[in-house]
């Protein structure tokens, strides 16, 4: 699972910004933190923007993506993720999976059902793992939470020289329900910040552990 968050997220989930004062093609800087670059772009027509957090990291796009699809591991390094968890296979590189986002009281938690994918564009220097909330009326909701309905987003590696890759998070997300403009003001400066930063600090801690996994992505030519 990937997603909030998706992960999906689960920064998918807590997605949201500022209210616009007007549309822009460009993206807009919001935030920086340890090279770590959180931007934010707003679309016509739609009232929350999309956003985007860009960070060199220490590893090889094979071993960021063995991360990526540790889905039960995104409560580790994911932000607020509280259950991570793949309900079926729909191919080698296609999934659903179930995410929840822990939400600050008296605000309900996230859920969402995502299905993610892998597009080796380049092996092995260049994947993109996309994902999106989706219908899921066969899975019932869990107690207490709203389900997001609404996300999209990507992970997009690009191999740099000595063993780094450049990674581009993004996400286009309305959470649903009702989120007090503070939380939303705070999370969508926070959440794509730390979602890059989780991901340095798993790669990190995990580093030479995804061997078995990475011998089972092309090889490339």
């Amino acid at each position: 699972m990937v997603a909030r968050p998706w992960v999906l997220l689960v920064t998918v989930l807590l997605a949201g910004a500022l209210p616009a004062a007007g549309l822009a093609d460009d993206w807009e800087d919001i935030a920086t933190r340890d090279g770590i670059v959180a931007s934010r772009r707003f679309v016509e027509g739609r009232t929350l923007p999309q956003l985007r957090s860009i960070a060199e990291v220490a590893g090889t796009p094979y071993e960021i993506l063995a991360v990526l699809l540790d889905v039960p591991a995104y409560r580790n390094w994911v932000p607020d993720c509280a259950e991570a968890t793949t309900l079926r296979r729909l191919g080698t590189w296609r999934s659903i999976i179930y995410t929840r986002t822990d939400l600050p009281w008296p605000v309900r938690d996230r859920e969402a059902i995502i299905e993610q994918e892998v597009v080796f564009v380049r092996s092995p220097v260049l994947v993109k793992v996309t994902f999106r909330a989706i219908d899921a009326p066969d899975v019932a909701r869990a107690p207490d939470t709203v389900r997001t309905r609404d996300a999209d987003g990507s992970y997009t590696i690009e191999a740099l020289d000595d063993g780094r890759s450049r990674v581009t998070y993004m996400v286009d997300a309305d959470p649903g329900g009702i989120l007090p403009d503070w939380l939303i003001k705070t999370q969508s400066r926070r959440n794509p910040l730390e979602t890059l930063a989780g991901l340095r600090r798993r790669l990190e801690e995990t580093h030479g552990r995804h061997g078995a996994q990475i011998a089972r992505f092309p090889a490339g030519t």
